[in-house]
């Protein structure tokens, strides 16, 4: 990839030409390049890919020092490659990235079928107690289906619940939506559906999206500050460069946008800024523990999760062994998975550590070798996980992805209209986002 890439010194002498020829007092109507891309995740390199498939000039500017966006496979810190941040082809059969998996030859397991155990001090809870923990997630699920046309909380669905229900909203509102079941629209959630089949790839979602940057013109380590309309192109600012284009397409998260991370002359509309307000990001992190050898009595890809002991403000799911590995990779969502990622990574890891030695009721002997804590919640250059929709929000995503002016676009998981909350929702709202500009380019030909 890295012959593709702009180097920061071309990235200059780009923007270094237009200054120049600006201070000339050329004409600005001639864009440098047709589009620039803001964010190298999943969705802008499915923009740029299309678009340059189609002849456009684009460019591309990450802030960070990779691509990929919030799919990162860490293939280096421990044993077997971990997504750090999305792991699963979401409705696999029709998931977008699924094809693009199976060319790179990677390894896909089906994930729906797994075994999930609710222990205390290594017990099982009895079967009565599993089948309630089953009867609530079921009484939840008819409820989202069966809701009027009136929105509300998640939470509010269900009245006094017991501990299973308590159990089954957590699951839905922190542990997959990312955002408090209290706070989280039952609407959105019943337009989202079903993710099944759900598979997990054992070579990293990230690999996928980060081979779709071959080939692209990528500047890493380019934040964006500006982003300046004018009646015949879009001027796009760096602290070390300007870029010209007749369009800009924005893939950055909600958060970023939320605490206005990037300026926007004219300032953003009140459809944008109702929609943004409307889908906060949601958090949802990862601690990644490494044993010197698998846990005893669990199979590889089982679910594990806390019986009586269950604590609904710090819901957490462990995944164990994933493809055999002697990892598991715990989650938790909400308040108390941005708490993890904000705290000192040791200190999250010993705490999470510790309620999956009083789950098991031992870790027979095993040590712990390595460990880690994502951090999208502190890390400024996303704000959370992913965007979730709050009580209320309407169309907020649709909102969202239409809400550019002429020249202006936005892409991403949060305006995603299919597969919402997912890397392959994410790429649709990219190539969604090209052919608008593909034809407006074309139009004005």
């Amino acid at each position: 990839m890295s012959s593709h890439v702009l180097s920061r010194r071309r990235l200059l002498a780009f923007g270094a030409s237009h200054l120049s020829c600006a201070a000339a007092g050329r004409a600005s109507a001639s864009a440098l390049v047709d589009a620039v891309i803001v964010g190298a995740g999943v969705a802008g390199l499915a923009a740029a890919r299309r678009l340059q498939a189609q002849g456009h000039s684009v460019r591309v500017l990450e802030a960070a020092q990779r691509v990929g966006g919030r799919a990162w496979t860490d293939a280096h810190s421990f044993c077997a490659p971990v997504d750090l941040g999305c792991s699963w082809l979401h409705q696999a059969h029709r998931n977008p990235l699924t094809p693009m998996a199976r060319a790179l030859g990677f390894t896909l397991l089906p994930h729906d079928g797994a075994q999930r155990h609710f222990l205390d001090a290594g017990v099982s809870v009895s079967a009565q107690q599993r089948a309630a923990i089953a009867a609530a997630q079921e009484r939840l699920a008819q409820s989202i289906a069966c809701a009027g046309p009136a929105d509300r909380a998640l939470a509010a669905l269900i009245a006094a619940p017991d501990a299973a229900m308590q159990r089954a909203l957590r699951q839905v509102g922190e542990l997959d939506a990312g955002g408090a079941a209290e706070d989280t629209s039952v609407l959105g959630l019943r337009a989202q559906g079903s993710t099944a089949p759900n598979w997990l790839v054992q070579q990293g979602m990230g690999r996928i999206v980060e081979s779709l940057g071959r080939g692209l013109p990528i500047a890493l380590g380019q934040r964006v500050t500006a982003v300046t309309q004018g009646a015949r192109s879009v001027k796009v600012a760096t602290a070390t460069a300007e870029i010209t284009a007749a369009h800009c397409l924005v893939t950055v998260s909600t958060g970023v946008l939320r605490g206005e991370g990037i300026r926007f002359t004219p300032g953003l509309g009140n459809e944008v800024l109702t929609a943004l307000d409307a889908l906060p990001m949601g958090h949802f992190n990862k601690v990644i523990l490494e044993f010197d050898g698998p846990l005893a009595g669990l199979a590889p890809g089982d679910w594990l999760g806390e019986g009586r002991s269950f604590q609904p403000d710090k819901a957490l799911d462990f995944l164990l062994h994933p493809f055999d590995a002697r990892l598991v990779v715990a989650f938790a969502g909400g308040a108390y998975g941005r708490a993890l990622s904000c705290a000192p990574p040791r200190d999250a890891a010993q705490q999470v550590l510790a309620r999956l030695r009083a789950c098991m009721g031992g870790l027979d002997g095993r040590r712990l070798k390595a460990s880690a804590v994502t951090d999208w919640s502190r890390n400024a250059l996303f704000g959370g996980s992913y965007a979730y929709l709050r009580t209320g929000g309407g169309d907020a995503r649709a909102q969202l992805a239409r809400a550019g002016a002429q020249r202006l676009h936005f892409a991403g998981e949060a305006c995603a209209s299919e597969l919402v909350q997912t890397c392959g929702g994410a790429y649709l709202s990219g190539l969604q986002a090209a052919q608008t500009i593909h034809a407006r380019l074309t139009s004005a030909a």
